[in-house]
């Protein structure tokens, strides 16, 4: 939202507010759900059902279409096949993928302009400042934004919510001014019939205000950052209420979902939490089936694991899109890391499951002899006295947890925290218990489960 906008909205009343965000959620309807959404939501009904025959087909298909547009239309591109030698027919099955070298951030964010066609301009462009805080200008067509919508709503169908449904979404939007304290914390976009709630806001004061309004949208789906639904989910349980309504669905994104904010939020809620996961370079698709296990789409995209594999299987993710011809990204290794599906579907040189996406490097605790463990959540698992955790590395060898405990009165049991991490890591590592009021979210309300303070990391 731009500066001026987003001042007039501050500075106007709650009911002008929600039309404000239902113009808005009528805007950005439009611009998703019309014209080829339809056809898109219908190849990926059909897409679900795809034998690995049928998917392999579809994306080599789409792959050779893809690398001639490439050769003829993206500067990049053009130089690099002629380095390497390649042409259109080098290109006729997905492990040929092979032949290109692995694209990094850093090329896509210092060399954008030659990932774009001479001609034509992009359906969007969106901006992103990523890990680093650099800006990287992503230019979107339309097919490939609309496909990212269908994918979600369908994703969110699977699951018994249809389109429509009355949905609490609790994101990092800013719902109203940090230091305004004053209920209503959210507003209504009716063209999604969607409540927009503040995550920013809630707290032991607030809590009643978020609850009785939840109460009377009765919404049918939670969705959004899991640390922020799971913040709702320890103020039930600490205020000792329930839910005075039934979700068929919690859908999280955005965050890596943690093994104890499932179990809070699930415990609370009595409904399955169902994780998916995109990238802001819409490269590809993936949301948990009822296993738990991430189905990739195979019409956005082409997903591999680099070799690079730590002791638990997991490996750098590598997406090639199929769609976004306004910025095609082949081999493009989009930061974070995934492990391979156990049992999962036989590819040709690319993967159709994910067992778990276990996020970027920097949500690793590296210990001193060089391995990289992810998913450490574990260690805070059942501790019913723990309203959240962080996992701070800040030396080679030393992390100290940050925790966050239910209240004053409730003793924490740190000797069974100390034996799971260091279970996990080995005595070559040692750590530090240290209790704090809360745990700071980022500028985008995001929570990091693992946080690294190494100099020079």
């Amino acid at each position: 939202m731009a500066s001026k906008a987003e001042a007039l909205y501050f500075s106007s009343p709650v009911w002008l507010q929600n039309l404000m965000v239902s113009a808005m959620g009528y805007k950005l309807y439009r611009k998703r759900y019309t014209g080829i959404y339809h056809e898109l939501r219908e190849l990926v009904r059909v897409s679900r059902g795809w034998s690995v025959t049928q998917r392999e087909a579809y994306q080599a298909e789409q792959l050779h279409y893809l690398i001639r547009y490439c050769r003829l239309s993206i500067p990049y591109y053009q130089k690099l096949f002629a380095e390497y030698g390649l042409s259109d027919q080098d290109f006729t099955q997905v492990s040929d993928l092979a032949k290109l070298p692995i694209l990094d951030k850093q090329t896509v964010r210092e060399r954008g302009h030659e990932f774009h066609p001479v001609h034509g301009k992009p359906f969007m462009v969106q901006h992103t400042s990523g890990s680093t805080g650099t800006p990287l200008a992503l230019h979107v067509n339309e097919r490939t934004y609309k496909l990212a919508m269908a994918l979600l709503v369908d994703h969110e169908e699977y699951h018994g919510v249809p389109f429509g449904a009355r949905r609490a979404t609790f994101a990092g939007r800013m719902i109203q001014k940090p230091e305004n304290l004053s209920p209503p914390f959210a507003r209504f976009n009716r063209a999604e019939n969607q409540r927009l709630y503040s995550s920013y806001h809630l707290n032991d004061q607030t809590f009643g205000h978020y609850r009785a309004d939840l109460d009377r949208f009765q919404p049918l789906e939670l969705i959004g950052y899991p640390s922020a639904i799971s913040d709702l989910a320890t103020y039930y349980e600490s205020s000792g209420t329930q839910p005075g309504f039934q979700p068929k669905a919690v859908i999280t994104n955005s965050e890596t979902l943690l093994d104890w904010q499932r179990s809070r939020i699930e415990s609370v809620f009595q409904c399955p939490v169902f994780d998916y996961y995109g990238t802001a370079e819409y490269v590809l698709f993936a949301g948990q089936d009822d296993r738990g296990v991430y189905q990739i789409n195979p019409v956005i995209g082409i997903t591999e694991l680099d070799n690079d594999t730590d002791e638990e299987g997991a490996g750098a993710i590598i997406a090639t899109t199929l769609t976004n011809t306004s910025m095609p990204l082949l081999r493009y290794q989009v930061g974070d890391h995934g492990v391979r599906a156990r049992n999962g579907q036989p590819g040709n040189g690319a993967i159709s499951e994910l067992e778990s996406i276990t996020g970027r490097l920097d949500d690793y605790v590296v210990t001193p002899d060089g391995r990289r463990l992810g998913r450490m959540d574990h260690i805070f698992k059942g501790l019913e006295s723990i309203r959240e955790a962080q996992i701070v590395q800040d030396r080679p060898d030393h992390c100290t947890l940050r925790v966050v405990p239910h209240s004053s009165s409730e003793k924490v049991s740190e000797q069974l925290i100390e034996s799971n991490f260091l279970s996990r890591t080995g005595q070559g590592m040692s750590v530090s218990i240290e209790y704090v009021e809360a745990i700071p979210r980022g500028k985008n309300g995001k929570f990091k489960g693992v946080v690294r303070e190494l100099s020079g990391d």
